[in-house]
């Protein structure tokens, strides 16, 4: 009975794990998934724990200026500002929705991607 109890504990806990993995990649952005880009290259590691750094975010997307020059066209620009302190993940939400930070104090009402 106890080889059963732990086979069927085993499977639980696989199941637990590769459904939640799943369940995380399939919320990833569009974006992103169609260019291929794994756990790994966001987060370093293949089964990740927490959050992407900012560095990690800029070692595809080059640069902060570099950022703030692609989204140059949008007045006022939400990639140039006042408060250098916030970081990509303020408002960059992988696997949730994001959101515009700046919209605490100002209303633009931009759709962050």
């Amino acid at each position: 009975m106890k080889k059963h109890t732990t086979i069927l504990t085993a499977l639980f806990i696989t199941a637990c794990l590769f459904g939640a993995s799943d369940a995380a990649v399939k919320n990833v952005k569009p974006h992103h998934k169609e260019a291929g880009i794994s756990c790994e290259d966001c987060h370093g590691v293949k089964t990740p724990s927490k959050e992407a750094t900012e560095e990690q975010c800029l070692s595809c997307h080059e640069s902060r200026d570099a950022v703030a020059e692609r989204t140059g066209g949008d007045d006022p620009n939400p990639h140039f500002g006042h408060d250098e302190s916030i970081s990509c993940g303020d408002c960059h939400k992988e696997h949730e929705d994001s959101v515009l930070y700046c919209d605490d104090c100002h209303q633009w009402g931009y759709s962050t991607p």
